[in-house]
């Protein structure tokens, strides 16, 4: 890990997104999940896929919140050619992923982008998921593993009928996977026993590295021109971090910024063409707000490589760890 790795995500080149709402192309014809799109970074990417004519599809928790975004976004563009649907999901219910998934393929034949979005923040003696798995990793990897397993399908299909390398899964991570993730990113004892690791910290930042190692796994095991990418969105303003009090406002506020950057960098996760199969692959990561991470650890590196490339295959034991997690779901 360098310091300006680091750096270089907390304050990026200002105005530096190659893809913004100003220039992004019509996506009309286009179909696109958002999870956990009523709020924040997914709310402002499916607000700006909606704005350029797309159907987009809000999987969250909260009809209510879901509407609500719906008709803020509606009326700001009142002329817009697009669509926004609502579809209840709730990650910490596996059997609730596998229905929002079959409700979606009941009235899609084609999918062009699977923004992952959704997720937990590092969370104190949180339960377990319905499933009675690990809270941060359940709701973090789990959820987003068995609908994009369950949508594989259809994003192959729209890959066959699309242009190269536009069809693809975006999947996020944090800055915390380089500079707080073990040796490795994910520790063995977790995979074997997952009670053996509980600071909540660590089964966050450990959950995102899950997310990079899904993401790179996804497109090594499938080559039927789906891209699957990871990275690092960013650190965004909340409406909770406006509301904190005078001076650690302003200490915090140079690397908290607005959600709207993270859809930027989702934008060229998602639809620039500089982004292909063999990125995810290689395991490739993106920083805010689309640039290429310049080198993350060697031992992460490492762990994307099975064991026979001289790599710790942590990666490829983790990716099998969430295939028992969900099997029954399949």
């Amino acid at each position: 890990m360098s310091f300006s790795s680091i750096w270089t995500q907390f304050f990026p080149p200002s105005n530096g997104a190659p893809l913004t709402e100003a220039n992004l192309p019509s996506q009309s014809n286009k179909v696109f999940i958002v999870t956990g799109g009523s709020s924040g970074l997914g709310y402002e990417t499916a607000r700006i896929l909606y704005s350029k004519g797309a159907k987009v599809y809000i999987l969250t928790r909260s009809k209510q919140h879901a509407d609500d975004a719906i008709t803020r976004i509606k009326s700001i563009y009142p002329d817009s050619t697009g669509s926004l649907h609502f579809i209840f999901m709730d990650l910490n219910d596996l059997s609730t992923v596998k229905s929002a998934a079959e409700q979606f393929l009941a009235s899609k034949d084609r999918l062009d982008v699977l923004f992952n979005n959704a997720g937990t923040g590092a969370t104190k003696n949180a339960p377990p998921t319905v499933q009675g798995n690990e809270y941060h990793f359940g709701t973090n990897c789990l959820g987003a593993f068995l609908l994009t397993k369950l949508l594989t399908p259809i994003l192959v299909k729209t890959a066959k009928s699309s242009p190269v390398n536009s069809v693809r899964v975006v999947w996020p991570a944090s800055c915390l996977v380089e500079m707080m993730s073990p040796k490795g990113g994910i520790r063995t004892e977790f995979l074997q026993d997952s009670s053996k690791v509980t600071k909540e910290d660590e089964l966050y930042t450990t959950s995102k590295v899950g997310n990079w190692f899904l993401a790179s796994e996804f497109a090594r095991r499938q080559t039927e021109g789906v891209v699957s990418i990871a990275g690092n969105p960013g650190n965004y303003l909340t409406n909770i971090w406006r509301n904190v009090p005078g001076i650690v406002y302003w200490l915090l506020r140079p690397i908290l910024r607005d959600a709207v950057h993270g859809a930027e960098t989702y934008l060229f996760m998602g639809l620039h063409g500089d982004v292909k199969v063999e990125d995810g692959v290689a395991g490739r990561y993106v920083i805010p707000d689309g640039r290429w991470h310049p080198g993350q650890r060697e031992d992460l590196l490492l762990a994307l490589r099975g064991e026979e490339g001289g790599g710790s295959g942590i990666a490829r034991k983790f990716y099998g760890w969430c295939e028992e997690r969900v099997r029954e779901f399949l």
